[in-house]
């Protein structure tokens, strides 16, 4: 006996896929502002303490994007008569900046115009980075830094201390 005559299929490929139609494009609605989602976190009933720490994470949020928009400087110039505490207070202010994660080592390195000024062309530059690189993680502290911009003697090498010192304090802002 033979099989019953049915009618066979087409091969995969001869069989016709319907095209897709483009689907219309939906107009995209308006995100809401952060003013219309607080209001619709206020609406709900109840949920203070939610409310209050959604807003409190906002508010972080936004200050921390503020400081990463700003670069912060942590330099700082003190000015006073002799003895009255301004070594005392940039040893302070070191390991108070390590304390909290500002410095990495929190060390005090303490200068004057001698410890940073050399007398022969190109060796002011290196000292000066010695003193940069033993200082870094702490506290460079020059004493009496008024010194090295010493009026408009042209082989003062003052100035170009001074020039080391702005480029490494811009360079290692954060340390």
């Amino acid at each position: 006996t033979s099989p019953p005559n049915r009618p066979s299929a087409p091969p995969p490929e001869a069989q016709v896929q319907p095209i897709p139609q483009p689907q219309e494009a939906l107009p995209e609605e308006p995100q809401p502002t952060l003013e219309d989602l607080l209001s619709q976190l206020d609406e709900l009933c109840g949920l203070e303490t939610v409310k209050k720490e959604v807003r409190g994470l906002i508010n972080l949020v936004k200050v921390r994007r503020l400081r990463e928009e700003a670069p912060l400087s942590l330099h700082m110039v003190f000015l006073g008569n002799p003895g009255t505490g301004k070594t005392t207070v940039a040893r302070l202010v070191a390991k108070l900046y390590q304390a909290i994660g500002v410095l990495s080592k929190g060390q005090l390195v303490e200068v004057d115009r001698s410890g940073l000024v050399a007398g022969y062309v190109g060796q002011t530059a290196l000292k000066t980075q010695q003193v940069l690189q033993s200082a870094l993680g702490g506290v460079l502290f020059i004493d009496e830094a008024y010194s090295l911009a010493p009026g408009d003697n042209p082989t003062d090498f003052g100035r170009e201390a001074i020039e080391v010192l702005l480029k490494g304090m811009e360079d290692h802002r954060k340390d």
